[in-house]
């Protein structure tokens, strides 16, 4: 990896941004053309295919050209940030074609989340490619207000203002710790295990979140990451939105949440890093933009995450 982190250029009112798909197909109009809206009344100006993407089962469209249109949109000197459609699944088939080289002499933004934190994660491991884990077009519509200033303001260079979220639940005390910030969707992350894109977890912050996963599968990914090793050399863990979408009383929600928090306790009980969860990333409508790579500190006394 390129130890020296690349920072891309921030963007500015006039600017235009690219919507790219390399992951899930588009399933519902109606939010893609809202989150256009939404860029559009930030002051952004928004590439995307007229004839929108021909969907292959539940991909945008097939390997190849998935991959094309990522190194196509970095090469092209209009595109100044690239946010993605949606997540889904489908980044692991296209990866092996991303032009790192145009990466690297083409730094641009990246935004998004869920199985998009494989390609983040991958071109901050190659290349140092600091990214923005943060909504996708798809989401924005249902996002909050504060999450979307937060995009805004991330998307414009502000991302170093620190995050000091309400209802923060410390499973885990510690004191301040710190490195550059990584991880993402638990179930996107585990699939790289094993296999060439897989990518160093130590001395690291690491971000976890994911939804819709019954408490099983849960703790079978936990239990691999423990297994692998991911978790015994990191500087601190935090963790996003853990939920499952069909519960309606608050008490199978709390249940459900106190089971994984219970779980991470325990692949984590030789541990000494901080833990903290419940923490505004994600799968929901309060999913505050984090940037990815850049050095991150847990300051215990605040609870509050700042950026350097």
């Amino acid at each position: 990896m390129n130890k020296t982190p690349l920072y891309p250029l921030p963007l500015e009112k006039g600017d235009t941004v690219a919507i790219i798909a390399p992951a899930g197909q588009l399933k519902e109009f109606s939010s893609f053309a809202q989150g256009v809206k939404i860029l559009e009344e930030m002051g952004f100006k928004v590439k995307f295919p007229r004839n929108l993407w021909p969907g292959t089962d539940y991909l945008s469209d097939n390997d190849e050209n998935r991959g094309h249109e990522f190194n196509k949109l970095f090469s092209d000197p209009e595109v100044k940030g690239l946010i993605m459609m949606r997540g889904g699944y489908g980044c692991l088939r296209m990866i092996d074609q991303i032009d790192l080289i145009q990466v690297a002499r083409n730094p641009k933004l990246i935004v998004g989340f869920s199985d998009i934190t494989i390609l983040q994660n991958f071109l901050y491991e190659r290349v140092g490619l600091i990214s923005l884990h943060g909504p996708v077009v798809t989401s924005l519509h249902n996002s909050t207000g504060p999450s979307l200033e937060r995009l805004y303001h991330c998307l414009t260079g502000n991302w170093h203002a620190p995050v000091t979220p309400r209802n923060i639940e410390v499973l885990q005390d510690g004191p301040s710790s710190s490195g550059p910030m990584i991880g993402g969707n638990l179930a996107s992350l585990v699939t790289l295990l094993g296999t060439e894109f897989d990518f160093n977890w130590d001395d690291k912050i690491v971000l976890l979140e994911d939804i819709d996963e019954p408490l099983y599968r849960i703790d079978r990914m936990l239990t691999q990451l423990f297994l692998a090793g991911k978790l015994e050399k990191i500087n601190g863990l935090i963790l996003g939105d853990f939920s499952l979408s069909s519960f309606q009383d608050d008490i199978e929600k709390i249940r459900y949440k106190e089971q994984v928090w219970k779980r991470i306790l325990e692949v984590c009980r030789q541990a000494t890093f901080p833990i903290w969860a419940n923490f505004p990333h994600g799968h929901r409508r309060h999913n505050i933009t984090l940037p990815l790579g850049v050095t991150a500190v847990m300051d215990r006394e605040k609870t509050s995450l700042i950026f350097t």
